[in-house]
């Protein structure tokens, strides 16, 4: 195998789960942590890596569309990156 493509489905949720401590401000006013709702995100999205093993590289991509979001923004993601896997010692080669 000398390369790979990879496509799927990918996707998040987040939730606030304890209060937080300290005052907010709102509108310039300070409130109480107990008064802010705690928030929560649900997204969804799609993910694509492509794999050289005789290179060890590996490049990925991924994109996430938040459908939901309380107490917080909403918005989109984009993450791209890749890495390279340094080999050492270096194999050796097979004989022929």
């Amino acid at each position: 195998m000398s390369q790979l493509a990879q496509f799927g489905l990918v996707g998040y949720e987040q939730w606030q789960v304890s209060s937080n401590g300290g005052n907010y401000l709102v509108a310039g006013m300070p409130v109480a942590a107990s008064l802010v709702p705690y928030y929560s995100v649900h997204a969804i999205g799609f993910q694509a890596n492509y794999i050289l093993p005789v290179k060890a590289v590996t490049l990925f991509f991924k994109y996430y569309d938040e459908y939901s979001a309380k107490a917080r923004p909403q918005g989109r993601t984009i993450v791209f990156g890749g890495s390279w896997t340094l080999r050492i010692p270096k194999p050796v080669p097979p004989k022929q």
